[in-house]
């Protein structure tokens, strides 16, 4: 076995760039969980003063009785981002961004993984799988399945038989097992490794 063969030298600089990709995506997702792991400690208490504020501990017949505070003008059962206090507020902006930062890491990597999986298979314009609704149609068409399937996406319930079925037959059509469908199931990282794997393997 040649390993001259599978690592040309013309090639060389594109495998790199794909590991690179990978490994920041990688990175960005353990730096982001580090970034809410510090305040975890602090959750606790600030949800029990969360739930202390909005309920009232009396004592009765030896007792504890909880009651929901009233609700009036001055005292709102609705809590509102202003009613925080500076820690909860820094809480909440730290899973805000957090959320946000790898909802966007998740979509910058699939949407690129799915343009490269829709150029091996030359469906055409690729560039649909950046804009959130056409990626379902490019992914559609990557299974091999027909384009009306995209209306299947949208029936609560049957949705969730379609996804699995597209997820599964995307390897396959793209002559890989359909086993890679399994790897959507493991926590956070499944989805890096199942469209990593597809796109550029």
């Amino acid at each position: 076995m040649k390993v001259s063969k599978y690592l040309r030298f013309t090639h060389l600089g594109m495998v790199w760039r794909r590991i690179s990709l990978f490994l920041i995506a990688l990175f960005a997702v353990i730096g982001l969980q580090h970034f809410v792991v510090e305040p975890s400690f602090s959750a606790s208490s600030s949800l029990s003063n969360a739930i202390a504020s909005s309920s009232i501990i009396a004592q009765n017949n030896d007792r504890l009785i909880a009651q929901d505070t009233p609700t009036d003008a001055t005292n709102p059962s609705r809590v509102t981002y202003d009613s925080l206090t500076d820690e909860q507020k820094a809480l909440a902006d730290k899973i805000l961004l957090f959320a946000g930062g790898f909802g966007l890491v998740i979509y910058v990597f699939t949407s690129f993984c799915m343009m490269k999986i829709a150029d091996k298979l030359s469906i055409p314009n690729s560039w649909l799988a950046w804009i959130p609704i056409a990626q379902a149609w490019v992914m559609v068409r990557a299974a091999g399945k027909p384009g009306w399937w995209l209306i299947l996406l949208f029936i609560p319930l049957v949705n969730i038989v379609i996804a699995f079925i597209i997820l599964f037959a995307m390897p396959v059509n793209l002559g890989k097992s359909s086993l890679y469908g399994l790897l959507t199931f493991i926590p956070i990282l499944g989805i890096f490794l199942y469209f990593g794997l597809l796109a550029f393997t």
